[in-house]
């Protein structure tokens, strides 16, 4: 054995011929396809640099954005630079305002559903924006316009278990059907939000967004920019966000006057003594039934 091999490699020193005829044998048949492929004879390859570091999310974004552009899935490529600019520029409202723009645009389809998004989807989608960045109350609250993704699903999650519990069942209505979200697993949510939620790209969720995915059957972006851009506001809209805002003002000093009357009751002594007196009263005073009366 030891005789072989100080031959063979007395053969490789002197550059034996022989070895320059050497083929490589592939036994395993599935290897040999995978090896060959769609390369053709005499083809030249081209080199591909192995990337020094992963994607960034921005690089990502705009892959999948060019990658659905190229196949016409994108409603970008649809609109002229002012119809994108006049998307981006609702999707960067306040929640409620981006509510009473959908609305607008599609009161005929979907105004019976109104009520819904205004007292369960922007409710939810509110506090999961005061959740994100740890605001506990109503009156320090300054309405956002967007989701992360991550807390995109927190939203979600809390839509359904809302939903889910017997006393919202009033809002479980067959009338309510179309606003109903459908169940899924966080890992298939996100995807979701990724490739079709989040239709302007830029990693977030805005509430148009999430009401143009509810309703799409009804709805899409393209659509929406082209109703938004021709129509002028519908009355109902108009009288609905005029109330909304009667109410966020209402709630607000409502919570103000509570939180003041929590902190001042901690106190000692007849100021603590009338605070707790005050805030139990609170419910039944003239700012609560104005409260209550402005909701219906």
């Amino acid at each position: 054995a030891e005789g072989k091999k100080a031959a063979f490699l007395d053969d490789v020193t002197k550059g034996d011929t022989n070895l320059k005829n050497v083929t490589p044998k592939v036994s395993d048949h599935l290897t040999r396809t995978k090896i060959l492929g769609n390369i053709k004879k005499g083809a030249e390859l081209n080199k591909v640099p192995k990337p020094s570091e992963e994607l960034t999310r921005a690089q990502k974004y705009q892959f999948r954005k060019d990658r659905l552009e190229a196949k016409g899935e994108s409603f970008v490529e649809k609109l002229d630079k002012e119809g994108l600019a006049f998307f981006n520029e609702i999707a960067t409202a306040p929640f409620s305002e981006q509510a009473v723009a959908f609305l607008n645009a599609y009161w005929g389809e979907v105004g019976t559903q109104a009520e819904f998004i205004y007292s369960v989807a922007w409710d939810k989608f509110k506090y999961a924006d005061m959740h994100a960045r740890g605001v506990n109350y109503v009156h320090k609250y300054k309405e956002g316009n967007m989701l992360e993704f991550d807390i995109g699903l927190y939203f979600y999650e809390k839509l359904c278990k809302f939903l889910e519990d017997e006393k919202n069942s009033d809002w479980k209505d067959e009338k309510f059907a179309a606003s109903q979200p459908k169940l899924m697993t966080a890992i298939v949510r996100k995807k979701e939000l990724r490739d079709k939620v989040d239709v302007n790209f830029d990693g977030h969720v805005s509430m148009l967004e999430y009401l143009l995915y509810q309703y799409r059957s009804v709805a899409n972006p393209a659509d929406f920019v082209t109703r938004s851009m021709n129509h002028d506001e519908h009355p109902e809209i108009r009288r609905a966000r005029l109330a909304l805002a009667e109410v966020n003002q209402r709630i607000q000093e409502y919570e103000a006057e509570k939180q003041r009357l929590t902190k001042d009751s901690k106190k000692a002594g007849v100021k603590g003594l009338r605070a707790k007196n005050m805030l139990a009263q609170l419910n039944a005073g003239p700012l609560w039934a104005k409260l209550q009366a402005v909701r219906t």
